[in-house]
């Protein structure tokens, strides 16, 4: 870059008009040149073409260093953003960020009224303007001009030339011309934040639209996942460090922090908040009741009435935060927050629309959740309640299967032999139905019996009841089958039926033998039992559908309540097969 040309500065011994006239000529060439560079700078290329332009004006003018000061969005802080230095001068920008504007009072009111300061001798400063006296003697400075940065009415900062070497004199005419810079880098500072503003809050809705849209499709045993999965990312990209989601209990007395994420290097709460009385939070709880946002830019400027929270935050190291209120129905059920504890974090109004609907999708996921909660819960009761009545036709039956056996007991010596056999038979019906009820109250599924483990105590029952247990060897083959409850009662009580025949008939005058029960599931899913004997079998040459036993026409009308087809066998023994579709 070609240097500028340096003429003898005005005011020096010997410049005269001439000189004078050049030295303004050539500064407003240079000031022309960096205008066109700063009006319409690529927004990446913004910060270069200031630094530039610092540089090619305190070359020109022989100062020591000269700067670009911005105030926060509130106008409560101060930052060193843009800095140049003459060779062999210490740069400052580093020592000053985030600095109070109440420091430098004076002079910060100046620039928020559009005045310029202007000290040729910094001791000649008035003594209200102590703090930035002392502050430009800190750094050397023994002459100062600072022009305000004016964007559309609004100040931004100020642009300033220090020098440090000796000192430097000023002429009302180039300051004029040093203020039209200043507006021009106001201008080009305000379209970049616009541009970045712009981008910002595009990838913020896009953020918003995706976690929307994934919450659309989740399980509700995911959903604590996604929250959290959500706030990391909205913590990530906005540079906070620590975002949260707080719940409220039940009855609205206590919240806590149900999801957590923080930054690498920042200490997680989650386990320390948990069962925080709701009256504590005595300012920030009633104003999100209210709907409204709790945003705290500067925790140490929270009022008095505050107390409470300005003490927790401060223990959390909290300098920034924002929570957002969440609603179900009409009433606040906890809140989502965002922590900025490393520096300060400014939130705009359309972070706060964006914000807010973030807060609506996790009230729409914790609805979710507490509907499919209070189902469970629903459905647990009526498991419970019909557990119960299962367990009760259990014992009512072996109460009725009590009664029987006590009738017997009482008309053994007075009823003949037919009556007795009776009795014993309809006990054993009513202990295959309460075996079948019992089976239901100690599984886990309701709706289904797995016919192996209900055989398991049917058969030793029935061998007990018959005296057969040591004769006749029954085998039961198989893997676990369930059936529902509607098809389960009909098929035990066939096979109870089936079994006690082949127990009574198949092996007389204390015959040894076998009896097999076997069951499975073809390809077309249909279920067949068998329940197969060696005994002595049926007469030959008549149908087992003409015997007229109870026992036998419980299995004919049972198979047809079923819709079930039952096949006999007699070749050697008998052979039943029962085939449900």
């Amino acid at each position: 870059m070609k240097p500028e040309r340096k003429l003898a500065q005005p005011g020096e011994a010997g410049a005269d008009a001439t000189q004078d006239y050049l030295y303004l000529a050539n500064l407003a060439e240079l000031v022309t040149t960096l205008t066109s560079r700063l009006v319409n700078p690529e927004s990446g290329a913004i910060d270069g073409e200031i630094n530039n332009a610092l540089q090619r004006i305190g070359d020109f003018a022989s100062v020591d260093r000269s700067y670009v000061f911005q105030f926060s969005e509130d106008g409560e802080w101060v930052s060193n953003t843009h800095e140049w230095c003459a060779e062999g001068v210490a740069p400052m920008m580093d020592q000053i960020q985030n600095a109070p504007v109440d420091q430098y009072a004076w002079a910060m009111n100046r620039f928020k009224q559009g005045e310029v300061l202007y000290a040729e001798e910094v001791d000649d400063l008035p003594p209200d303007a102590e703090g930035v006296k002392s502050e430009l003697r800190r750094q050397g400075v023994l002459s100062t001009l600072n022009v305000p940065l004016i964007s559309s009415g609004r100040v931004l900062g100020m642009v300033g030339f220090d020098a440090v070497r000796q000192k430097k004199a000023w002429q009302t005419r180039h300051i004029e011309l040093l203020k039209v810079v200043g507006e021009i880098i106001a201008g080009a500072i305000e379209r970049c934040r616009a541009h970045r503003t712009l981008n910002w809050q595009v990838e913020m809705e896009t953020l918003v639209a995706r976690a929307s849209s994934r919450f659309i499709n989740v399980s509700v045993a995911a959903l604590d996942d996604e929250i959290t999965r959500t706030i990391a990312e909205i913590g990530r990209f906005t540079g906070v460090d620590r975002s949260y989601v707080f719940r409220f209990d039940g009855d609205g007395l206590l919240m806590s922090n149900s999801h957590e994420w923080c930054a690498p290097g920042v200490v997680p709460h989650v386990d320390r908040l948990q069962g925080l009385p709701l009256d504590f939070f005595g300012y920030s709880i009633p104003l999100m009741k209210r709907g409204e946002i709790f945003y705290v830019e500067d925790v140490s400027k929270l009022p008095p009435q505050a107390s409470a929270e300005k003490a927790e935050f401060e223990k959390e190291g909290i300098q920034t935060l924002i929570n957002v209120p969440i609603t179900m129905r009409g009433a606040m059920i906890g809140f989502l927050g965002f922590d900025a504890v490393r520096e300060r974090k400014a939130w705009s109004a359309h972070d706060f629309r964006l914000l807010n609907l973030v807060a609506e999708i996790f009230s729409n996921a914790f609805e979710r959740k507490d509907t499919e909660d209070r189902l469970q819960a629903s459905l647990h009761e009526k498991e419970l309640l019909l557990r119960e009545i299962h367990h009760r036709v259990k014992n009512n039956l072996q109460i009725v299967d009590s009664l029987l056996y006590l009738q017997t007991q009482a008309i053994r010596e007075h009823a003949d032999p037919a009556s007795i056999e009776a009795f014993r038979q309809s006990q054993s019906r009513i202990r295959a139905m309460a075996a079948i009820h019992d089976r239901l109250y100690r599984t886990p599924d309701l709706a289904a019996i797995d016919i192996r483990e209900y055989l398991g105590i049917l058969v030793p029952d029935l061998l007990s009841t018959y005296s057969a247990d040591t004769r006749i060897g029954v085998e039961i083959l198989g893997d676990s089958i369930c059936l529902g409850i509607d098809r389960a009662i009909p098929c035990a009580l066939i096979i109870n039926e089936l079994l006690t025949n082949s127990l009574k008939h198949a092996f007389p005058e204390g015959r040894t033998g076998r009896i097999e029960v076997s069951f499975e599931r073809d390809s077309s899913g249909a279920f067949r039992v068998a329940v197969m004997d060696d005994g002595v079998g049926f007469p030959t040459g008549c149908p087992w559908t003409d015997f007229k036993t109870l026992g036998l026409r419980l299995v004919r009308d049972l198979a047809t309540q079923m819709d079930a087809e039952v096949v006999f066998e007699g070749d050697r023994g008998t052979r039943f097969v029962l085939s449900l579709e």
